[in-house]
């Protein structure tokens, strides 16, 4: 039975893009006849406090769905801020190194970036074990705090991390990238295009088909309901929508839904109240399990970033839940893979970024043309059951590790 080490700042019960993907994927791979060892913080994404049930020990182990996981001390602290995110991260890579060393008989080490750290731990662990090491890349970091302001060009530890950054895939054997411009940047450091290959986010289909009924505040009632679920964080600009909702007062027949947490998230409830927004509901991050019944009740799914370059080169993941449940899209952000996605399947519309009134007239628009809403919502739901499925892109990275396993044991 071979034996994958892999390296994860978030895994389940946390509900973020990469713990949802991170754990569909090794499920899987566990089901084909594989040994799977996660080592990961203990949960507290994104409020910094330890989920119900857990303590922050030193090093524990669980069982997870079959899986093995290794919990390790974690440096607790919100999702917001600089400094002390970056502590954590390095915190994370110095104890996965130090509890790696409790792992035997690994055939392959993966490791996925964000956090950053986490892909630079794959590359010391790497050198211990000297077994194959892939590195999953899902969001351009450090590019993603100097996009958010966190962090200047200048500055002497961000050139320190991009040294850093150009080490790190330079130590992978295979670098997965979830976007083909995340695959452009990791080429112009030189990085053989051939030991790159493009995985992109992807949907579980039969998750998403699991509706269960649910006890909450928010109630549809015949409304035309426009949604957003997931981080509110400093890259989301989620405020665009609650001033688009202040455009649409007078509509009675539409509802705004927002459902995550985050560093925004104060100042988002703040705002509804200073806006006098009846039209919105602000609910807390929920359990996966209660996503799919949030998407049932949706009509219109909306995605909001900042108006910033970087944002070009992301697929946010979301689009494909909405997708699979039906939802037609509006993407507020800038043009880019995205867009570029949206123009060849149609599954919904695009607006620029950051503004609140083409985002109301475009929610007005899908709103008085239903037929053009069930036309988006299938196409989008054609694309992922082709080409977005989770079963298929795990399959395909699985092939990936099995290969990279061979390459080394001849």
């Amino acid at each position: 039975m071979k034996h994958i080490l892999f390296l994860t700042h978030y895994f389940p019960p946390e509900v973020t893009a990469g713990a949802n993907r991170t754990f569909e994927h090794v499920q899987r791979w566990q089901q084909k006849g594989y040994k799977i060892t996660i080592i990961t913080n203990y949960p507290n994404h994104p409020n910094g406090k330890i989920y119900n049930g857990y303590r922050n020990k030193w090093l524990s182990k669980e069982t997870f769905h079959d899986i093995d996981v290794l919990r390790i001390k974690t440096y607790l602290t919100p999702n917001r801020g600089t400094f002390r995110r970056t502590f954590s991260f390095l915190f994370y890579a110095f104890m996965a190194v130090v509890a790696s060393m409790k792992v035997k008989k690994i055939d392959c080490i993966v490791a996925t970036s964000p956090q950053f750290f986490s892909g630079l731990a794959g590359s010391i662990v790497k050198n211990f074990k000297r077994k194959p090491f892939i590195l999953e890349i899902r969001d351009l970091w450090p590019d993603s705090i100097v996009a958010v302001g966190a962090l200047k060009e200048t500055n002497i530890i961000l050139k320190m991390i991009r040294i850093m950054e150009k080490n790190m895939y330079f130590s992978a054997t295979h670098i997965v990238s979830l976007t083909n411009a995340f695959k452009e940047h990791i080429k112009e450091f030189g990085y053989p295009e051939d030991k790159i290959s493009i995985i992109p986010n992807s949907v579980d289909l039969k998750q998403m088909g699991k509706i269960i009924e649910i006890e909450t505040e928010f109630k549809k009632e015949n409304k035309f309901v426009c949604s957003y679920i997931g981080t509110f964080g400093m890259a989301h600009k989620v405020e665009t929508i609650l001033y688009c909702a202040e455009k649409l007062k007078n509509e009675s027949h539409i509802q705004f839904l927002l459902i995550g947490d985050g560093a925004d998230r104060e100042h988002l409830v703040n705002l509804k109240k200073e806006l006098d927004l009846s039209n919105v509901t602000i609910l807390h991050l929920q359990p996966k399990e209660y996503i799919p019944y949030f998407l049932n009740q949706s009509d219109v799914g909306l995605i909001v970033l900042r108006n910033n370059k970087l944002f070009e080169t992301v697929i946010p993941s979301k689009i494909f839940e909405y997708m699979a449940m039906n939802n037609s899209l509006i993407l507020s952000l800038p043009a880019g893979e995205t867009t570029g996605m949206l123009k060849d399947s149609e599954f919904g519309v695009t607006v620029e970024p950051e503004n609140a009134e083409k985002l109301a007239e475009k929610i007005l628009y899908l709103f008085q043309n239903p037929e053009v809403r069930e036309r988006m919502s299938l196409n989008g739901k054609r694309l992922v059951e082709n080409y977005y499925n989770r079963d298929n892109l795990s399959s395909i990275m699985l092939q990936l590790i099995e290969k990279e396993i061979e390459n080394a044991n001849k």
